[in-house]
This record gives C-alpha cells, structure tokens and sequence, in this order.
C-alpha cells in the first residue's frame, strides 16, 4: 500500500471532491481540483487523484470528459423522486 492511501482522512476524498464540485457551480478542471485538494490534503498526488476519480466515475457520481489540456470533472445530479 502506497503511503499516501495508508493515512488516515476524518473525511472519504470522495465526499471532499463532491463537495468543492457543488461549491464550483458542478463542474471543475482537474488541474484545478488537484491544487484545491493539495491545500486541504497535503499528501494527495495525481495517480492517487485519477484512482478515485474513476471509482466516482464507476459510480455514477461524476463524469469525466477530456480537453485540449487536461480533463473537466462534472458532478452527475440525480433526479428526485
């Protein structure tokens, strides 16, 4: 296990990256999203970023769409029933 996974976080990254999306009117770059993290969780890198972005992905929380440079996160918003 790699020793940024082996810290423990009071907070899932998951929730931290869902919650600065909805601050972000739902969507950000992921160059933005990394330096947002890296000021709240020192130790994050962007392997670690991409590993969790794909569970969300998997998940149906998120999309991930490529650009020229980089990629755009967009939070998915469900439907209320």
């Amino acid at each position: 296990m790699a020793e940024e996974e082996s810290i423990w976080r009071s907070e899932p990254l998951d929730l931290i990256i869902l919650d600065l999306l909805r601050r972000k009117d739902g969507s950000l770059k992921e160059d933005e999203l990394l330096e947002m993290l890296k000021s709240m969780v020192k130790e994050i890198s962007l392997p670690t970023l991409n590993k969790i972005l794909m569970k969300m992905e998997l998940s149906g929380k998120i999309s991930v769409s490529s650009l020229k440079k980089g990629k755009l996160i967009t939070m998915i918003k469900r439907k209320e029933s």
